[in-house]
C-alpha cells in the first residue's frame, strides 16, 4: 500500500487545540479546493483497467507486486495517491494498516504526532459501490512549533476488485471526493462483471458515527444454485485515536429452494485471521472444519441438524408478513454461526406492528443478541437494525438495494 509512491506531507502552523479555537487562516486552509480540474482518461500500461478521473495522472500506471499505484496531481502541495487491487482487499484493515504506515512516515519526516482525532467518517454506497471514507486531523511537534495536517482515506469494493485512495493535505475535501467518486463510477477492468441477482448495502453506525458497511448479495451459477455472500467491514476508534479493524466474509451456497449446500466464514481482526471455518454436508452429517480463536476445529453438528440460510429466512418472513394481521407472530430458524460453530444457534423474529404500507417493526434475537428491526414487506429483509453493544448503540441502515429473490 503506497509501497512505491513518494509520500508528500503538507503541514501548517496551528493553535495547540483542534476545533473550537481555530484561527481564520486555518479555516481558510481547510476550505481550499482545486478548481477547473479536467477529466483524465486513465489506462494501466497493460490495459487491464481504465477510469476517467479529475486531475493529471503522473507517470505510467503499472502492476507491481499485485496492485497498480496511481498518482494524481490536483495542483496542491500534495498529490492524491490511489492503489487498485485486482484481487480485492479487506476494506477495514486496509484503512487501519495504511493509517499506521502514514503515521510512521509523517513522524520520520516531520516530527512526533502529539495528537490525532477522527474528524469525519462516512460509509455507504456510491451507486452500487460500497465504500468507507475517513478524515483525520493531527498535530505534529516540530522545531518550529506545533503544526497541523489532515489525512484523508477512502476504500471501495467494486466486484472482486478494490481501490484505496489517500491525500495528506489540509483542505481539498471536495476535490478528493470527486476523484474517489470517479473511481467508483468509471472503473472498468478486463474481468467480465458478474451480474448480481440481488444486492443490498447498509451503512453501519456506532453511537451515531458511521464506522463501516455491510453488503449482502446473491449470484446464480449455471446450474441454478446461488452464491449468497455477506461482507462486513467495520472500524472502531479507541480513546487514544487508534483504530481497530474487523472484516468478515460469509459465503453460503444455496439451492433453488433455499436449502444450504455448504458454507464458509472468515473473520479478520486487524489483519489477523480470527475465524476461518467451513461447513459441509456428507451422508446426512454436517462437518465443521477450520480454526476459531486460535483453536483448530474438526467436528460435526448434532445429528439431524438442518442449518438454515438468510435466503430461506427472508422468504419465510416475506410470506409471514403477507398474511392478515402478522403482528404478534414469531418466526424461528436454526442457523450456523462462526462464533459458536459446533452447534446451531436459534434465530427468532417476532413481528411487532405495521409501519406504513411497506414495513413492519420486529424484534430479532440470535443467541444472546437482541435487535430492533424494520422489515420490508416485499423482501422480508431488514431495511434498518438497531441494537446495543455493551453501553453503545449500533445501527445498520440500508442505503442501496437492487434486484429480488
Amino acid at each position: 500500500m503506497f509501497k512505491r509512491a513518494a509520500f508528500v506531507c503538507s503541514l501548517l502552523f496551528c493553535a495547540p487545540v483542534f476545533g473550537a479555537n481555530e484561527p481564520q487562516w486555518l479555516k481558510d486552509a481547510r476550505a481550499r479546493e482545486s478548481k477547473s480540474l479536467k477529466a483524465t482518461e486513465l489506462k494501466s500500461k497493460d490495459g487491464w483497467f481504465t477510469a476517467r478521473l479529475p486531475g493529471k495522472v503522473v507517470g505510467a500506471v503499472e502492476k507491481i507486486e499485485g496492485s497498480y499505484s496511481v498518482e494524481i496531481d490536483i495542483g496542491a502541495d500534495a498529490a492524491v495517491y490511489c492503489e487498485v487491487y485486482p484481487n480485492g482487499v479487506d476494506l477495514a484493515n486496509t484503512l487501519r494498516a495504511t493509517l499506521d504506515s502514514a503515521i510512521k512516515i509523517i513522524e520520520s519526516e516531520q516530527g512526533k504526532i502529539e495528537a490525532r482525532a477522527l474528524e469525519a467518517s462516512d460509509a455507504g454506497a456510491i451507486g452500487s459501490v460500497p465504500h468507507i471514507t475517513l478524515t483525520w486531523l493531527y498535530r505534529v511537534a516540530t522545531s518550529k512549533g506545533p503544526m497541523v495536517g489532515s489525512f484523508k482515506q477512502f476504500v471501495m469494493e467494486k466486484g472482486p476488485h478494490a481501490v484505496y485512495c489517500a491525500h495528506n493535505d489540509l483542505g481539498y475535501t471536495n476535490t478528493f471526493a470527486s476523484i474517489t467518486r470517479a473511481f467508483a463510477e468509471t472503473l472498468e477492468t478486463q474481468v467480465p462483471a458478474v451480474p448480481n441477482q440481488y444486492v443490498e448495502i447498509a451503512a453501519v453506525s456506532m453511537s451515531g458515527q458511521k464506522i463501516g458497511i455491510a453488503v449482502m448479495s446473491l449470484e446464480k451459477d449455471a446450474e441454478g444454485d446461488t452464491r449468497a455472500r455477506e461482507m462486513t467491514a467495520m472500524l472502531f476508534s479507541t480513546p487514544g485515536g487508534a483504530i481497530q479493524a474487523q472484516d468478515a466474509t460469509n459465503i453460503h451456497w444455496v439451492r433453488p429452494d433455499g436449502s444450504l449446500i455448504n458454507a464458509a466464514e472468515t473473520t479478520v481482526a486487524n489483519g489477523e485471521i480470527s475465524h476461518d471455518l467451513s461447513l459441509k454436508e456428507q451422508d446426512g452429517t454436517w462437518h465443521v472444519e477450520g480454526e476459531a480463536g486460535g483453536k483448530a476445529i474438526k467436528s460435526t453438528l448434532p445429528k439431524d441438524s438442518q442449518p438454515g440460510t438468510w435466503v430461506t429466512q427472508a422468504r419465510q418472513l416475506r410470506a409471514l408478513l403477507a398474511q392478515p394481521n402478522p403482528a404478534g407472530r414469531e418466526h424461528s430458524m436454526s442457523i450456523w454461526l462462526a462464533d459458536d460453530p459446533e452447534k446451531l444457534t436459534t434465530a427468532k423474529t417476532r413481528i411487532l406492528e405495521k409501519k406504513g404500507d411497506k414495513h413492519f417493526t420486529a424484534r430479532g434475537e440470535v443467541g444472546d443478541m437482541n435487535a430492533n428491526l424494520t422489515l420490508e414487506n416485499s423482501s422480508g429483509m431488514p431495511s434498518a437494525v438497531d441494537m446495543k453493544v455493551g453501553p453503545l448503540s449500533m445501527s445498520m441502515e440500508r442505503v442501496y438495494v437492487n434486484g429480488s429473490f
